[in-house]
């Protein structure tokens, strides 16, 4: 029988995080998987079961079917154990099958998700695809030279080397076709992030990578002709972040015949976008960008490292405001020594920049980041008041709280920052939009913050 390996994006039927936990993509790094080992022609089945709202028995029945030698999980931190309890029923079904789980949770703790998690065989940290194409080749078997790895041996836990980073001449353009039609597609021109923010993990390193341009364009052309998309969502960490290489990309997108009308959407650094460059975003058909602005207080900005300034986060929110960009703000309540003052200038600040899109999430302290290292020492005047993964998440988790400042509170100011923007800024209709969209997720947050006021009293 083949080797072969299936992977799985997880489906829950809870909702926490509605973009993410309904997404109108196939996933990313499902999709950067599959295409990798398809190139070199290792048997690779994708289940997106979160893209196509299948539930477990459903999986199963589509895993009994493929027969595979190995399966892929991947989660994030919050979902890592609804993934691993999906992942014991599977385990019982198919007891012979490798279980592999990567994903950003095991890249931060890639020995502790073993060692917590026993139905896992394997994890993956790093980039994940020259490991699996390393286990594929092995057979799942000898693993021992399998770099990017950890794994079980007797009744210990080895972690390999870390494997040197995928060269990006060599990346294959990504191949959809086994995923189900989407909205919209996922594609990334670069691996990596230069900046240090104390609350984020740079899973792909620190040293930017750069696919070579004919790939991009010609993803792009390839993702246009099969699907049309309604947009084309570039994945990069830091698009933009090399200013000639992206007015080459931005230019050859504008004057190309079969991309002159597309549509797309990206985040970036505010160091990135200069007058000029968000120009050329503009004519090359961008439909929004989003920046992480985080705080509206200097003090704070230049202590969780963001490298960017109030006066160049007005600056930069100006030229894409004149350039008629939507542009989606990120802001976060919640950073290290946060207060009610602190937070009150965020929300005044978010105002005043009046984001067509504001995103107000409370600081989680995930592992992998210098944050989550202060929080498990109680720096930063953090204190942690959940052990629970699942409590890990932005919009309805419990992780964490401020001395002096209770988690109540932050979600009060986290409420309150929406209705800040949107009411101060006359938005009535934007207003409309918003109780309609995400009226069942209003519901769902009333009903928790009332009840962790229960458990609190």
């Amino acid at each position: 029988m083949p080797i072969s390996i299936a992977l799985l994006n997880h489906f829950s039927e809870i909702i926490k995080e509605r973009r993410y936990d309904r997404p109108r993509y196939p996933d990313p790094r499902l999709g950067a998987l599959f295409s990798y080992l398809q190139e070199f022609n290792k048997e690779c089945h994708v289940i997106d079961a979160r893209l196509e709202r299948l539930p477990l028995n459903k999986v199963v029945r589509r895993l009994e079917s493929l027969r595979p030698s190995a399966i892929g999980f991947t989660a994030y931190t919050h979902e890592i154990e609804s993934v691993a309890a999906e992942a014991n029923i599977i385990k019982e079904r198919f007891p012979g099958v490798k279980l592999i789980i990567g994903g950003a949770h095991a890249n931060a703790l890639p020995e502790k998700v073993l060692s917590e998690f026993s139905v896992f065989d394997i994890s993956v940290f790093g980039e994940g695809e020259q490991a699996l194409l390393h286990l594929m080749k092995n057979k799942f078997e000898d693993l021992s030279g399998v770099p990017s790895i950890a794994y079980r041996k007797n009744d210990a836990i080895i972690m390999n080397k870390p494997d040197s980073p995928l060269n990006m001449d060599e990346f294959p353009i990504s191949d959809w076709r086994r995923f189900p039609r989407a909205t919209y597609y996922p594609l990334f021109t670069s691996r990596g992030c230069p900046y240090q923010c104390i609350f984020c993990s740079r899973p792909f390193g620190s040293r930017i990578r750069y696919r070579p341009i004919g790939s991009v364009l010609e993803e792009m052309r390839q993702i246009k002709k099969l699907y049309n998309p309604r947009y084309i969502f570039i994945w990069d960490e830091n698009f933009c972040s090399d200013k000639q290489r992206s007015l080459e990309l931005l230019n050859s997108m504008r004057h190309d015949f079969v991309l002159k009308d597309l549509k797309w959407f990206c985040q970036t650094h505010v160091n990135n976008l200069d007058y000029e460059v968000v120009q050329a975003m503009k004519r090359s058909g961008c439909v929004r960008v989003g920046i992480g602005i985080e705080s509206g207080n200097e003090d704070m900005l230049q202590r969780i490292r963001k490298g960017a300034t109030k006066e160049r986060i007005i600056q930069v929110v100006r030229w894409i405001k004149q350039a008629g960009i939507p542009f989606e703000g990120y802001f976060l309540l919640g950073l290290p020594f946060e207060n009610q003052k602190s937070c009150r200038e965020t929300i005044d600040f978010a105002v005043n920049l009046n984001p067509d899109f504001p995103v107000f999430g409370i600081v989680v302290p995930y592992p992998g980041t210098e944050l989550y290292n202060l929080a498990q020492k109680g720096e930063g005047n953090y204190r942690i008041i959940s052990n629970k993964w699942s409590d890990y998440n932005k919009i309805m988790g419990n992780t964490m709280e401020l001395e002096g400042f209770s988690r109540r509170e932050l979600e009060l100011f986290q409420f309150y920052g929406y209705a800040s923007v949107l009411f101060k800024n006359l938005r009535f209709l934007d207003i409309l939009r918003f109780l309609l969209q995400y009226f069942n997720d209003i519901l769902s947050w009333i009903g928790h913050f009332f009840l962790r006021g229960k458990h609190h009293s």
